[in-house]
């Protein structure tokens, strides 16, 4: 699946969790750190490590991955969330492996109970934007995120993104649809252990056919009072 479109759902996530953090007082904020390792099916392998910083009505994220040859790629995030307004803004940027920056922002409204419009633009490593507007409902067993991203060219395509809780995690699926009704495909299968530490599967399929993998793992996390 393309990248930009699974970190966009990522962060858009991160804001709707944030409200959760509305209810901290100021000297509850915590900082959270994890570090893990990965292998995916075209031979690489390395190390990830992780921070994230929760405070009322803010959520701060930021990770980083190293390779087998040395090589780093870095994620950062930020969201707030007002619960005034049951409204909060995220954005994100990414840099891969190869040095090339990809960003995102936008805007997330409660419209019903468990109900959340998420609106912004992405911009990609080559300075191309899109834009997407898409409609999150949570459930009893997870969540179901759909709409429509609109390419720089004005094409469109849909997404239909689904979670399923299970007693020990939880599994995302992921479809988009492109203009020409070809699909990319990506399945995300978490297991997390009573001490917090876990396995990720990552699963994804092209519209050419083509299949990729991953496997991660992530240690329990090391909470600490915010500086």
């Amino acid at each position: 699946m393309n990248k930009q479109i699974h970190l966009l759902l990522t962060t858009a996530f991160a804001v709707v969790f944030a409200a959760a953090a509305t209810s901290m007082s100021a000297s509850s904020a915590r900082t959270r750190t994890r570090t893990g390792t990965f292998s995916d099916s075209k031979g690489n392998s390395g190390t990830t490590s992780s921070s994230t910083t929760r405070s009322p009505g803010s959520r701060q994220h930021s990770s980083t991955l190293t390779n087998q040859d040395g090589q780093t790629a870095s994620h950062t995030s930020a969201a707030t969330w007002d619960k005034n307004t049951d409204s909060g803004t995220f954005s994100s940027s990414t840099t891969g492996l190869n040095g090339k920056t990809s960003s995102r922002q936008g805007t997330v409204s409660e419209t019903a109970d468990n109900t959340y419009q998420i609106q912004g633009s992405s911009t990609g490593p080559k300075g191309k934007s899109s834009a997407f507007d898409l409609t999150k409902t949570k459930t009893d067993t997870g969540s179901n995120t759909v709409g429509v991203i609109t390419g720089p060219n004005g094409k469109v395509s849909t997404l239909n993104s689904t979670t399923t809780k299970s007693a020990d995690g939880y599994t995302k699926d992921t479809t988009v649809t492109g203009p020409k009704g070809k699909t990319e495909e990506r399945t995300v299968d978490t297991k997390i252990n009573p001490d917090g530490s876990g396995t990720r599967t990552i699963e994804s399929t092209g519209p050419d056919g083509k299949s990729y993998s991953r496997t991660e793992t992530f240690s329990a996390p090391t909470s600490a009072p915010a500086n």
